[in-house]
């Protein structure tokens, strides 16, 4: 029996900084100065989400002392994928004397009403990973994230080289997307629509997801009974490959390279499923968050933002680690750090 692996929820037990609303931590030193940072999450059921937070606490720890801060305490809201909760959440984080105020938003549109708010309030307020929709105003102070374009166009590419240099035939591709309302998932789709033109290919059919992996399962079901001669799939993010792996198993379409039925796979994002995956050679290729760049990006910025004297880019992005199932073993990547709890 194949072994499945869980692409969402983590089962293990975190701590108060990782879990629901309200949870407040305070990490380096305790005494002296505090820099209050309230961090707003659309929602905190992953394990991308729990490196994000690992890795800002920790470049916070190692730079706070040399701004003048001798401890940096965090408080966590989650709004559980709920825009309203999410506006309310960081009402309370308002009221609740932020030195600033990080949101993963939920929608991109409606998350701008915060935006104003703190605004209002002269609290700094940042983005992270998801950025509102262009024509939203007003734009937050400062968005830190992944440059989701090159993400999937960069690994688009080097997987349909592979393909060609394989002497593989790209029949019907299916790309299975993420939510219409996430900049993020419209831009993985541009990049591997763009990526596959560059090879004289074209995607046959995309499925939409709201990053549901129900939904995702239920869409690529019918795609794949449309196009049973799919051999090469697209996913913008592999925590919903196991939607894949159960579709392909029930069509015989499941093995690894190298055995004949082989269909390809280039996902996104290195969730320690996908990472499992590609260590198995059931998935090909990835393109990966830069989750400790991202973070340093973040402190490169925030003190400056945090005093009003940031004068950098609005935008700053992180590149993304491509990554092929060959190089796996040999790379120090974010997901490889949740293996255990995925199993």
């Amino acid at each position: 029996m194949k072994k499945r692996w869980l692409g969402v929820a983590l089962t293990v037990t975190m701590t108060a900084t990782m879990l629901g609303a309200g949870a407040a931590t305070v990490s380096a030193a305790e005494g002296g100065e505090t820099l209050k940072i309230g961090f707003s999450w659309s929602h905190k059921n992953d394990s991308l989400f729990y490196s994000f937070d690992e890795s800002l606490a920790k470049v916070m720890d190692e730079t706070c002392k040399e701004h003048g801060y001798d401890a940096v305490e965090w408080v966590h809201v989650v709004a559980e994928d709920n825009a309203d909760k999410q506006s309310s959440d960081i009402s309370d984080l308002i009221t609740q004397d932020c030195d600033v105020i990080v949101a993963y938003a939920f929608d991109n549109v409606a998350i701008a009403s915060s935006a104003q708010e703190c605004k209002d309030a002269g609290i700094p307020f940042v983005l992270y990973d998801r950025n509102m929709a262009e024509d939203a105003e007003p734009k937050a102070d400062l968005f830190i994230g992944l440059d989701t374009y090159n993400q999937a166009y960069l690994a688009g590419k080097e997987f349909f080289q592979m393909l060609k240099d394989d002497g593989v035939e790209a029949n019907s591709i299916i790309s299975i997307m993420g939510a219409t309302n996430d900049n993020n998932a419209l831009n993985r789709e541009q990049g591997f629509t763009d990526a596959a033109k560059e090879f004289g290919l074209e995607i046959k059919q995309t499925v939409p997801s709201d990053w549901d992996a129900e939904k995702a399962l239920t869409g690529f079901t019918a795609a794949f009974q449309a196009n049973p001669e799919c051999n090469v799939v697209l996913i913008a993010s592999d925590f919903i490959v196991t939607a894949v792996q159960s579709v392909l198993e029930a069509n015989d379409a499941w093995y690894p390279k190298g055995e004949e039925g082989h269909v390809y796979i280039c996902s996104q994002d290195g969730f320690p499923t996908g990472i499992k995956f590609m260590q198995d050679g059931y998935m090909d290729y990835s393109g990966m968050y830069n989750v400790d760049g991202m973070a340093e990006n973040f402190a490169s910025a925030i003190y400056e933002i945090i005093e009003g004297t940031y004068k950098g880019e609005a935008e700053l992005y992180s590149d993304p680690l491509v990554v092929n199932a060959e190089d796996i073993e040999s790379l120090e990547l974010w997901g490889k750090n949740y293996m255990d709890e995925a199993e």
